[in-house]
C-alpha cells in the first residue's frame, strides 16, 4: 500500500522535531560563543562581532593553537597506528591458520570486559619505567592497538572471499602482499570506521593526557580547555567559542567518512 499524504506529513513533522531537538544544543553553544559579558550566556541571539573578537583572543593569546596542534598529533597518531596494528591483527585472526588462534581471539575478546580505569595505574607504571612521561609517545603508544579494533576488523575480515585470497596465493603472492594489495582495499570500510572512532575517542580524551602530560606544551584540547577559566578568569563567551572551534574538526571528519562509517558498522558489506 502506498503511504498516505497525511502519513508522510506526520513523519516529516516528527523528523523535523527530532532534528530541531538535536540541533538545539549546537545553537545554544553558538549563542554562548557570542556572549558579550564574561558571565552572560548569550541569550538567543548571535553577535558576529563579539564572536570574531573571541576568536581573535583565542588564537592570538594563550596556548589554544598549541593545544589544537597537540590534539591533532595525538588523535592522528593513535588512529593511524590503530588502523595499521589492529587491522593486521584482525585480518590474521580471521584468515590465517596458526596454533592458538582461537585462544588468542578469546583473550582479545575477554579484555573488552576490562574498564579503562582498571588498567590506568599499570599502564602509567609501564610508561614511567620506559621514561615516556611528558612525551607524545607516552600519550600515543598505549592506545596504538585495542581489543575493540582487532575484534571489529576480524569480524569484517571473516566475510572476505576466500577464493580471491586463495587465487592470490596460487599466483605466488606472499601473505604480506595479499594483505596490502587484496585485503586492505576490501577492508576499507572497517578500517576507516576504526580510524574515525579512534580519532574521535582521542580527540575527547581528557583522563590519560591529564595523568601522563604535566607540561602545558603537551596538553591537548580537553586538558587545555579545562584551564581556560584559570588562564583568562572565567568568560562564558570565550569558553563557548573554544568549545565550538574544538567541535569543528570531528564534525568535518564525520561528514567526510560517514558512508564508510555506516558500511563498516554493517560488518557484511563485501559480496562474494
Amino acid at each position: 500500500m502506498r503511504p498516505s499524504r497525511w502519513g508522510n506529513a506526520l513523519r516529516g513533522t516528527l523528523l523535523s522535531l527530532v532534528v530541531a531537538v538535536m540541533l538545539l544544543p549546537v545553537y545554544a553553544m553558538v549563542a554562548v560563543a557570542s556572549a558579550s559579558d564574561a558571565t552572560d550566556l548569550g541569550g538567543l541571539g548571535f553577535d558576529a562581532a563579539q564572536f570574531g573578537e573571541h576568536l581573535s583572543l583565542l588564537f592570538g593569546q594563550g596556548g589554544f593553537p598549541l593545544y589544537l596542534r597537540n590534539s591533532v598529533i595525538l588523535s592522528l597518531g593513535v588512529a593511524v597506528l590503530e588502523v595499521v596494528l589492529s587491522g593486521a591483527a584482525g585480518y590474521a585472526l580471521a584468515q590465517l591458520a596458526f596454533p592458538g588462534r582461537r585462544v588468542l581471539f578469546a583473550v582479545v575478546v575477554g579484555t573488552l570486559s576490562l574498564s579503562p580505569i582498571v588498567v590506568l595505574v599499570p599502564m602509567y607504571l609501564v610508561v614511567r619505567q620506559l621514561g615516556w612521561i611528558d612525551s607524545f609517545q607516552g600519550m600515543i603508544v598505549p592506545f596504538a592497538m585495542s581489543a575493540f579494533g582487532v575484534f571489529l576488523v576480524r569480524q569484517f575480515a571473516l566475510s572476505l572471499p576466500r577464493e580471491l585470497l586463495l587465487s592470490a596465493r596460487v599466483d605466488g603472492a606472499g601473505e604480506l602482499r595479499i594483505f596490502l594489495r587484496v585485503a586492505v582495499p576490501l577492508l576499507r570500510p572497517a578500517l576507516l570506521t576504526l580510524f574515525l572512532l579512534q580519532f574521535l575517542a582521542q580527540w575527547d580524551n581528557l583522563l590519560w593526557p591529564l595523568v601522563v602530560a604535566n607540561k602545558p606544551g603537551l596538553w591537548p584540547l580537553p586538558v587545555g580547555l579545562s584551564q581556560l577559566q584559570t588562564e583568562y578568569d572565567f568568560s562564558a563567551g570565550l569558553v563557548g567559542t573554544a568549545a565550538l572551534v574544538t567541535a569543528v574538526p570531528p564534525l568535518v571528519l564525520m561528514f567526510v567518512l560517514q558512508r564508510y562509517y555506516v558500511a563498516g558498522l554493517t560488518l557484511g558489506g563485501v559480496k562474494k
